[in-house]
């Protein structure tokens, strides 16, 4: 994967931002390299257990353990109908995606980040530097800017807002929280790449996307009671798993920005 992804022509010029599934499994070889240990067990270890997570783990068979939605792949219209990737083998993309979780885990995760009980204060200040996602019109300020492995994202309520969405295939999870981790959302869904583009490239309107949207800025700006009952999952209570995969920014940043 690491030589497939540093042999292939880059897509953003030196020193912009460009997202890369390369550079989760570059990060996995170096904590390998650094602590000899498998970058899994150390991440089970180190993250997972410190972070009390219950439900997430490093899947060893293609089948998801206990109950969990079905898993459906569009892949932009290609796919027709959409295929059933409910069970398959998720291993190849190692620190890149490898990984199941629920949403009351991701709250938990984000929850605990963000509070400041899972990094020192100077190693979460570096996470949180952020760059311009993408390159705005001018005279406009970007709505989304990416940290390390975090990003925030600029809300319709108005609020700003840190996390991060993923996907594989047939597999989608999209997570913010405020930034002093009191009130989290995480939404899974279960048909990837369901939008559809015009002759430019240029993705048409949909009411997924719109629907994703209102839900979860809903929930980000709802009272605290409702946003609970409505919205993020009780990270007490088991939940149906979803795939956590690696992030693929593109997919969530905004419905008029997706084909960057």
């Amino acid at each position: 994967m690491a030589r497939l992804g540093l042999a292939a022509k880059p897509v953003a010029k030196r020193g912009t931002y460009s997202y890369s599934n390369t550079n989760y499994i570059l990060a996995g070889l170096i904590l390998e390299r650094v602590t000899g240990q498998d970058a899994e067990a150390y991440i089970t270890r180190n993250v997972i257990r410190k972070a009390g997570l219950r439900h997430t783990y490093f899947p060893r068979t293609a089948a998801i353990k206990g109950p969990h939605a079905g898993m459906y792949e569009s892949m932009y219209g290609l796919i027709d109908p959409p295929r059933d990737y409910s069970e398959y083998d998720m291993s190849w993309g190692g620190t890149a995606g490898a990984m199941v979780s629920t949403m009351a885990d991701l709250n938990d995760f984000y929850r605990r980040l963000l509070s400041g009980k899972l990094l020192p204060a100077a190693q979460l200040r570096e996470m949180k530097t952020t760059v311009p996602a993408y390159e705005p019109e001018p005279g406009e300020e970007p709505a989304m800017r990416y940290g390390l492995g975090i990003y925030t994202l600029k809300m319709p309520n108005g609020g700003w807002y840190w996390g991060h969405d993923g996907g594989v295939f047939g597999a989608g999870t999209w997570s913010l929280s405020s930034e002093d981790g009191r009130r989290q959302v995480s939404i899974g869904y279960n048909l990837m790449k369901y939008q559809r583009f015009d002759e430019q490239g240029k993705p048409l309107p949909d009411p997924i996307t719109d629907a994703l949207y209102a839900y979860v800025d809903g929930a980000l700006a709802a009272p605290a009671g409702k946003a609970r009952r409505g919205a993020a999952a009780r990270s007490d209570a088991p939940a149906p798993a979803a795939v956590a995969p690696a992030p693929l920014v593109a997919t969530l940043v905004a419905p008029e920005q997706l084909h960057r």
